[in-house]
């Protein structure tokens, strides 16, 4: 099963046309706290490596949203949002991603007041898809309406702590004493950018200039290296690595020897390496590297300090990280039908063991080794189908009128 991050690695890029397209307030519109408040620690959930955090707008909700460092402007995918509110000022634009296909259209808007917590922002730049092309809900399991981003950095300093699903916002200029190893990082059209160090048998030691996107569940990628594609690893494998606004993001999956950010160290790491498209350096407009994102930043308690420039990071790890791919060439998503989540596979890996099997695209999984389906959440099953090299497991298919059992044996393939 593929985790969210590769459905959704390049979102950040695709949606950095909509900061051209409709200006940004400025760096004085942020959020503010009531009164005197200075700090308040909230719950977050985590679903795929992914931040989920309460929502309230115009004084509706709460709604799901994700907390991702790679977006600007705040997005709404959800299309029953444009039901139930009255926006009336706004302006309609076509967004034309990198992918297959034609255009979408979206609603730009500040027309918005957004509260997370006790804190508040009136006429949050937003964007409203008028379709819902990255299927959030049916890919994480949760009902997702939306992601926010960089005008909530840009309001507070941000601590994470992934191992207790809180995240504290302090105040700016309130007095904090932060726990971690100081890291400089630097804010580029939105989004945080550091300098990490790779190590490769081909490249040797090289630096790396990477966006911190916390909004994707994978470890990291790469994608150019001295405005080429990066050079790929002698073993790896094909991949779907997204889908974008228009289309499916091909490429490859494969490991790099050693990556180290600030003083920690991570060895024999998953990357995602896409398909080099010369468009998309054009319209991100910088030249970084690629991306380190939740699959590592989740190993620390993580604190965003985008007014001076710094991120800290606490380890919350007592052993080396070890990082798998998906083991069984499956791509599941869930559909809730009379409130009850039920499981389809979407896409299946070329060559990979769910193929093997004799399994097929729409085929719902019923049942995993006499257990029910339903006993699982989806991010049960993505831990589950890549949980160990040769695990065998009976699976009950519904297929159209048809209901079977069928093996799987799991197979690291990278």
């Amino acid at each position: 099963m593929k985790t969210y991050a590769l459905h959704i690695i390049f979102t950040v890029i695709d949606i950095f046309f909509l900061s051209l397209l409709y200006p940004s307030a400025g760096n004085s519109q942020t959020f503010q706290f009531e009164g005197n408040r200075t700090k308040q620690t909230i719950s977050f959930k985590i679903a795929q490596n992914l931040i989920i955090i309460p929502v309230y707008i115009d004084g509706k909700g709460p709604y799901n949203f994700l907390l991702d460092t790679g977006v600007g402007q705040m997005i709404i995918t959800d299309t029953s949002f444009l039901r139930n509110y009255n926006i009336k000022k706004f302006q309609k634009v076509k967004v034309q991603g990198y992918g297959l296909g034609e255009s979408i259209e979206a609603i730009l808007t500040r027309d918005l007041e957004i509260r997370v917590g006790k804190a508040t922002i009136s006429h949050m730049p937003a964007a409203i898809f008028t379709q819902d092309i990255f299927n959030l809900s049916n890919y994480l399991g949760v009902r997702i309406y939306g992601i926010l981003g960089y005008y909530f950095f840009n309001s507070f300093l941000v601590k994470i702590n992934y191992s207790r699903n809180s995240l504290t916002m302090y105040k700016p200029g309130s007095t904090v004493k932060i726990k971690g190893k100081k890291i400089p990082i630097e804010i580029r059209n939105t989004k945080p950018y550091i300098t990490a160090e790779l190590q490769t048998k081909g490249l040797g030691n090289i630096n790396l200039d990477m966006l911190i996107d916390n909004g994707s569940s994978h470890p990291m990628t790469l994608e150019t290296f001295d405005k080429n594609p990066f050079p790929l690893p002698e073993n790896k494998i094909s991949a779907n690595l997204g889908v974008g606004i228009n289309g499916i993001i091909n490429g490859s999956i494969g490991r790099v020897d050693k990556i180290k950010i600030g003083d920690f160290e991570f060895n024999n790491v998953l990357v995602g390496f896409p398909e080099f498209n010369k468009k998309i350096a054009l319209m991100e407009g910088n030249n970084r590297n690629g991306s380190i994102g939740a699959d590592i930043l989740k190993h620390f308690t993580v604190t965003f300090d985008y007014l001076n420039g710094f991120i800290y990071l606490k380890k919350n790890y007592t052993t080396d990280p070890t990082f798998e791919h998906d083991m069984s060439g499956l791509e599941v998503y869930v559909i809730e039908k009379n409130k009850t989540d039920r499981y389809f596979i979407g896409r299946i890996e070329s060559g990979s063991p769910g193929e093997e099997a004799g399994l097929k695209t729409d085929d719902e999984i019923a049942g995993i080794d006499f257990r029910p389906a339903q006993a699982y959440k989806l991010s049960d099953l993505t831990e589950l189908f890549k949980s160990n090299d040769g695990r065998k497991m009976i699976l009950e298919i519904i297929r159209g009128k048809e209901r079977f059992l069928m093996f799987l044996q799991l197979k690291r393939r990278i």
